[in-house]
């Protein structure tokens, strides 16, 4: 997965940089066509009343887009928020998907064999007779 981290009005610490890359790496694992991802991180306020935003975008295949956003004191609790509202959104995002190849795969009859009626005692007698009578 390609990431792109930038700081809006903001100069990116390493520690911000590398916290980010190693949250925001963990999401291939949910889901496996991760395109790449965008995260924007920006400060709001100034002196003692300041809080960090962070917005991060993911593309997954045939041009789906997920964003997930927090806000908190510090920026790394931010980053934490955006990556853990991006997962839940991907996990949801790939069960949907599960559920709708299921759905496909009965409704085609690719799903498994449907089992056979079990015989009851008279049918199973009724069978063997006729059987005997030829």
């Amino acid at each position: 997965m390609k990431l792109n981290i930038v700081g809006r009005h903001l100069d990116i610490s390493p520690r911000m940089e590398n916290h980010a890359r190693e949250k925001f790496a963990k999401l291939d694992r949910y889901f496996a066509g991760i395109q790449h991802a965008d995260v924007v991180m920006h400060v709001n306020g100034r002196g003692q009343a300041a809080t960090f935003g962070v917005e991060a975008a993911v593309v997954l295949g045939h041009g789906t887009r997920l964003v997930g956003k927090g806000q908190a004191p510090d920026a790394l609790s931010a980053i934490d928020q955006a990556e853990s509202k991006l997962e839940k959104q991907i996990r949801r995002f790939h069960a949907r998907l599960k559920a709708h190849r299921d759905r496909q795969r009965i409704s085609h009859g690719k799903g498994a064999p449907r089992e056979r009626d079990e015989a009851t005692y008279e049918q199973v007698v009724r069978e063997m007779l006729e059987e005997g009578e030829e």
